[in-house]
């Protein structure tokens, strides 16, 4: 069988099974009362939030460009990629904004995944520090729920160290790594793709440090951007559905969250996965667990709301675009 079809019925699987499992606890009224009890308000102002986090990711991918993609190209390509992205199983549709990026713009592929990595480097290094942070803010946890949430701040934070020593040290640092594999004559499959797969983001570092540092800071500037208007999305939505949290309380929790969307396999469109993470999270900090899955649900599917209006105008801008407005556009 092949890979595609085997990530195709994983996703169905896991899909029917965790969404069987969190159902099970909550009554279907749970999520409906929660929808339907939602001041308009504060959709509007989160939808307007959401189109502002759309802008900081689409600003990010104008400066690691070096601004060879206009802003407004770059928002409608931003805005389908994202919605593929959240309904293809197993992230899989980060490949559109490659393909997007290519078939629009004419850029190598290189360039494309070159951007890719880094602006998800760049997320995973912000979403570490910020639990992090939020981490060390809250008090009276359970003491099994604070092993757990120490042994996760403490692997992204040993992520973010990997990827300050490759951004300084790349060739360097994968010189010294083959050369031990080397020593101890280390030779699989699985350490032939690590080899290759750090290749890549030193290749990806390297490429981007030739537009100067300050790309650099920029990029990382605008990530904490995105990740803290992100949480400030959830906070707000949260106050939505009557559940009142600290700031750093949803980040701390809504990390659970974040953590399921980059596992290699998915419920199809992130269902039953984020909103296991998302229940363990908000238990942990005091919600009961119907309030934590039914807001979970309730959750995701304002988001699946915000991502598909704003994919669908994306779509249209881009077929409906003219060629040659769109040459004048890019330098």
């Amino acid at each position: 069988m092949k890979r595609e079809s085997i990530a195709k019925i994983s996703a169905v699987g896991i899909t029917v099974v965790l969404v069987t499992i969190l159902l099970s606890q909550i009554q279907i009224s749970d999520i409906t009362a929660t929808l339907t009890g939602i001041d308009p308000v504060y959709l509007i102002a989160g939808f307007v939030l959401y189109i502002g986090i759309y802008s900081l990711r689409a600003l990010r991918f104008y400066i690691l460009l070096n601004r060879e993609v206009s802003l407004q190209d770059l928002f409608n390509i931003v805005c389908v990629h994202n919605m593929v992205n959240n309904i293809l199983p197993a992230r899989t549709g980060e490949l559109s904004y490659i393909y997007l990026l290519k078939k629009l713009h004419n850029k190598d592929t290189g360039d494309g995944i070159a951007t890719l990595f880094i602006v998800r480097l760049f997320d995973l290094t912000t979403l570490s520090l910020l639990f992090f942070i939020s981490a060390s803010m809250i008090r009276d946890l359970p003491e099994i729920i604070m092993m757990a949430v120490w042994g996760i701040a403490a692997f992204l934070m040993s992520i973010v160290i990997f990827v300050i020593v490759l951004l300084y040290t790349g060739k360097s640092f994968l010189n010294v790594v083959k050369k031990f594999f080397g020593m101890i004559n280390l030779k699989m499959s699985f350490v032939d793709y690590l080899l290759r797969k750090m290749g890549e983001v030193v290749r990806s570092f390297e490429k981007i440090k030739t537009n100067g540092e300050v790309v650099i800071i920029a990029s990382i500037i605008i990530s904490f951007g995105i990740w803290l208007s992100l949480y400030l999305l959830s906070y707000i939505l949260l106050k939505a559905m009557n559940i009142d949290l600290g700031y750093f309380a949803v980040v701390l929790a809504s990390t659970f969250a974040v953590l399921t969307m980059i596992l290699p396999i998915q419920g199809i469109g992130g269902f039953g996965t984020l909103e296991s993470g998302w229940a363990i999270g908000f238990v942990a900090i005091g919600l009961t667990r119907e309030v934590a899955i039914s807001s979970g649900f309730g959750y995701h599917v304002i988001i699946w709301v915000y991502f598909l209006v704003l994919g669908c105008y994306g779509f249209l801008a881009v077929k409906s675009e003219d060629p040659t407005k769109r040459l004048s556009r890019n330098p």
